[in-house]
């Protein structure tokens, strides 16, 4: 009983964060202070245009998902985050309304 009340609350938390019940896929949104940052393209960045900061926050390292930002304050709108997938390989995320 324990154990389904842990998957449940787990599936739960990751709804209400991710956008998604399962803790395994790619998320649909993400929320960084008050703003929201919706799914975009999947994206093959070169060395040179990789995202050079971590933002993950401690839930996102919890289910496996690293999020990276190519500028330090990359909280607001008209900006973007990326979901590191594989390699080069990253899922673009941006916040709503210009720069």
């Amino acid at each position: 009983m324990t154990l389904i009340l842990i998957i449940l609350s787990a599936s739960f938390s990751n709804r209400v964060i991710y956008g998604t019940w399962n803790i395994f896929s790619y998320p649909n949104r993400m929320y960084f202070d008050e703003y929201r940052y919706d799914i975009g393209i999947v994206v093959t960045l070169l060395d040179y245009e990789k995202p050079q900061y971590e933002v993950s926050r401690n839930i996102d390292k919890l289910t496996g998902k690293r999020i990276y930002s190519k500028e330090k304050n990359f909280i607001g709108n008209g900006k973007v985050v990326y979901l590191h997938l594989d390699g080069d390989r990253y899922l673009a995320f941006a916040s709503g309304g210009g720069g």
